[in-house]
């Protein structure tokens, strides 16, 4: 019988998809790349998020069975984690809640825009929306903001919001629970284009605009500019 990695594990997620658990983002993000090299027949997506991987099975293809031992055989030390690339995300900070988020962690506006642009953030995971991306780690002076009690029915594209230790961009407008701090005029997602630029492992950074430059680069894309 084949053995899995000590640090793997793995089990069924449905029908149609396997999930496998690791110790680390990286170990994760390793495991997955390698077995996205695979190719193999069937396997349809591979997704990562926080400490996880799961492998999306097309069962007319393949049976589900078939894929467990070979995905027992990937090692998550196989290969190093792709090396995404980094987006300047230049956003006006006029976010809804920040005098409210000011008052509950007793700091400045100016120091919550200082803080949180100030970091260069990792995409952990796409997900909720197309091309909804989990941002971590929020600075500390940011972090532990518990989502809102009621969320909005509706948060405008391109918003940009924190609740606990991650940040987030809403790529459309959407409902949402996330405190809003800021807001980007470029488009993230275009899913009749096809256009879905961030991945995981990508990195962004922040850019403090003014009201003038959001203007300028209204509908401008992610990456273009």
């Amino acid at each position: 019988m084949i053995q899995a990695d000590a640090d793997v594990d793995l089990n069924p997620l449905g029908d149609r998809a396997w999930l496998a658990r690791f110790p680390s983002d990286a170990r994760a993000a390793s495991w997955a790349e390698a077995v996205r090299r695979r190719s193999w027949a069937g396997a349809v997506e591979v997704v990562v998020a926080y400490h996880a991987v799961a492998v999306l099975i097309d069962p007319s293809k393949v049976d589900p069975e078939t894929i467990e031992p070979l995905l027992r055989q990937v090692r998550p030390t196989e290969i190093s984690p792709r090396i995404g690339r980094e987006f300047r995300v230049p956003v006006a900070y006029e976010g809804e809640d920040l005098v409210e988020i000011s008052a509950t962690i007793g700091r400045p506006i100016g120091e919550i825009i200082a803080a949180h642009s100030g970091i260069t953030y990792s995409v952990r995971a796409i997900g909720f929306l197309p091309g909804f991306p989990y941002l971590g780690e929020l600075a500390e002076a940011l972090a532990g903001l518990s989502r809102r009690p009621t969320p909005r029915t509706s948060v405008p594209a391109g918003s940009v919001a924190i609740a606990g230790r991650q940040t987030c961009i809403y790529p459309e407008a959407s409902p949402g629970g996330w405190h809003l701090i800021g807001q980007t005029p470029l488009v993230l997602a275009d899913l009749a284009s096809g256009f879905l630029p961030l991945a995981t492992g990508d990195r962004v950074r922040f850019e403090p605009i003014g009201r003038r430059r959001f203007q300028e680069l209204q509908g401008c894309r992610l990456g273009e500019v």
